[in-house]
């Protein structure tokens, strides 16, 4: 799978990949037989969603060239998460490539590095969701040990009582 970078694509693009990725959300949802209209649906948070330390995408290297798992969380009952794209916050951005699993089955790799020629360092690509019960992995593959702000452009779909408003 590739990354089209921010720079390369009109807002029309970027509203569009928001709407097909709640459209693919929906769709999961369908498949277990529920009713999306029963679910409320949000942007994903780092530490409630996936898993990492705290809410800020931030993941540690430990050391540069290897793949390094930093997100490896079951999706909870009612739950469900797509993720359509990538930035970067870092002022020297240490992320090469993203390998996303569902279960244990490698689903794709998305190298990212191209996107730090440009300004915005913000990339979107096809959605990939992980429906409740589904187990969500992701290796990041960095170029030196430390942190890195990255950050993965999703929605969270859960049921309406589950929700804090």
């Amino acid at each position: 799978m590739y990354i089209i970078p921010m720079a390369e694509i009109k807002l029309e693009d970027v509203i569009r990949a928001r709407t097909v990725a709640v459209d693919y959300l929906k769709d999961a949802i369908k498949a277990r037989g529920k009713s999306p209209d029963a679910y409320v649906i949000r942007d994903v948070l780092p530490k409630t969603d996936l898993g990492l330390a705290n809410e800020e995408w931030k993941i540690s290297y430990t050391s540069a060239y290897t793949w390094e798992s930093k997100i490896d969380k079951t999706m909870e009952e009612d739950k469900f998460i797509v993720i359509f794209g990538y930035q970067n916050h870092s002022a020297a951005p240490k992320t090469l490539a993203i390998k996303f699993y569902k279960d244990v089955t490698p689903i794709e790799v998305i190298q990212v590095e191209n996107l730090y020629a440009h300004e915005e360092k913000i990339g979107f690509f096809t959605p990939m969701v992980w429906s409740e019960s589904e187990k969500i992995k992701v290796e990041f593959y960095g170029n030196a040990a430390g942190d890195d702000n990255t950050v993965f452009r999703g929605f969270v779909a859960e049921l309406r009582r589950k929700t804090v408003a």
